[in-house]
């Protein structure tokens, strides 16, 4: 009897597997419902005096705009054969929409890698100043006091350090 479940088990997880492999196949964004080029739906002059030019703008980066419906792969500063092109963006990657969709995908990962970068460096000077306070001379009771106090607060930072934070967006990608 216990090889049996084990078999149900077994042609149970099979079947789910090849429900989940036929909807990854399935799960491409359907094209005929996406007409209209996302970059006739938002003009450059639009695009100008949107959040998304402004907020890169003060950052001190000149906004790309959706001025055709060229995909990610006619912009990329990578050289890109078109194999490479489909695997690195994507099957349906080919007009304004899917560069814009690469464009949200590679802004959130540029974000991620430059506060992994500013986390460990505001690390490194908070430890620095740490041991700058233990090797320094605490015999007298006032400057013991303010270096404890400087180094509580210290470790208050290194502990918000240790956090994650999260952000939410709406929601850009849909699937079949």
């Amino acid at each position: 009897m216990p090889n049996a479940n084990a078999e149900a088990q077994r042609r149970w997880r099979q079947r789910q597997k090849e429900k989940r492999q036929q909807e990854l196949t399935q799960a491409t964004a359907p094209q005929d419902v996406f007409r209209e080029p996302f970059f006739q739906v938002f003009p450059p002059d639009e695009q100008v005096s949107s959040q998304y030019c402004q907020s890169l703008e003060l950052a001190g980066i000149t906004a790309p705009l959706f001025e055709d419906d060229r995909g990610p792969e006619a912009y990329t500063l990578d050289d890109l054969d078109e194999l490479e092109a489909k695997f690195v963006f994507g099957e349906d990657s080919g007009t304004s929409l899917g560069r814009a969709e690469v464009m949200i995908g590679c802004l959130i990962k540029a974000a991620e890698g430059l506060a992994d970068e500013v986390n460990t460096y505001k690390r490194t000077e908070i430890k620095a100043r740490l041991a700058e306070i233990e090797a320094s001379d605490l015999s007298d009771p006032a400057k013991k006091k303010a270096a404890l106090k400087e180094a509580t607060r210290l470790n208050k930072m290194l502990d918000q350090l240790d956090k994650q934070v999260r952000w939410t967006f709406p929601a850009w990608k849909v699937t079949g």
